[in-house]
């Protein structure tokens, strides 16, 4: 025979676990600040922050007081708006650590059949980066350094994350940074630039003559995420004595 013995239950232990598994409602609007930020293309200002979380202009302070104090958002110096902190970095390397490992044994190979050196670039803002390099064997080669940075509008990486960028944001590229030039064979007109990102869309890949580099030349394809959103590019790099226009296409199937 059994002896049931009737379950009792704690009321305290179960109202403290019901009670934990609520949402903190200030983590929940400072956390909307945060994407609100990362989601715009331009720097915003309290009022606009506020507006987008729903509370007042006080309580989006404090809010961004707290993340631009863990470096998460900063303010502009001359605009007094706010967008990206260098904190966001923390979580970006993170990604970037898993691409590099996924990418870094194709770029071995690539570059063992080109003899090219080859990156991966990224986009951080108003520019590319390279996230990871393998270097040429020549002794005369375009060595890119890991962490380098261009302006996104040039070069062959740069115009072919642009052109898998929604117009938005293309837009808001061209009118923050006006396309300054860097060199004298950088594309400087938007209807010139826009027409090339047409012209890479349809092909798949983007070439490059001394838009970044005086005497260099790349070709560059998109790299894009599970959901289809391009997130870099893997570039082949070199002088342009050695990749002229037609060496270029003839490598971009690689």
């Amino acid at each position: 025979m059994i002896n049931a013995r009737p379950t009792t239950i704690d009321k305290n232990n179960l109202a403290v676990r019901e009670k934990s598994t609520k949402t903190v409602r200030s983590v929940e609007r400072a956390l909307s600040i945060l994407f609100c930020v990362a989601d715009s293309e331009t720097a915003l200002g309290l009022s606009e922050l506020g507006r987008s979380v729903g509370v007042d202009k006080a309580t989006t302070l404090r809010l961004v007081a707290t993340l631009e104090k863990s470096g998460l958002v900063a303010r502009e110096e001359h605009t007094k708006r706010y967008v990206l902190g260098p904190g966001i970095n923390r979580f970006i390397n993170t990604a970037q650590a898993d691409m590099r490992r996924l990418c870094r044994p194709h770029m071995e190979r690539l570059v063992e059949a080109t003899g090219e050196a080859i990156c991966l670039d990224v986009l951080r803002g108003l520019e590319r980066v390279v996230a990871e390099a393998v270097n040429a064997p020549y002794e005369l080669c375009v060595a890119p350094k890991v962490g380098s940075s261009d302006p996104i509008y040039v070069g062959a990486s740069g115009k072919v994350i642009m052109a898998f960028l929604d117009n938005n944001q293309v837009d808001g590229i061209i009118n923050e940074t006006q396309l300054k030039p860097v060199t004298k064979d950088t594309i400087t007109d938007p209807k010139r630039l826009k027409s090339e990102f047409t012209k890479i869309r349809r092909q798949g890949y983007a070439i490059s003559h001394g838009e970044t580099l005086p005497g260099g030349a790349s070709v560059a394809a998109p790299v894009f995420d599970s959901a289809g959103k391009v997130v870099g590019a893997i570039d082949l790099r070199g002088p342009q004595v050695r990749l002229d226009r037609t060496k270029l296409n003839q490598l971009a199937p690689l």
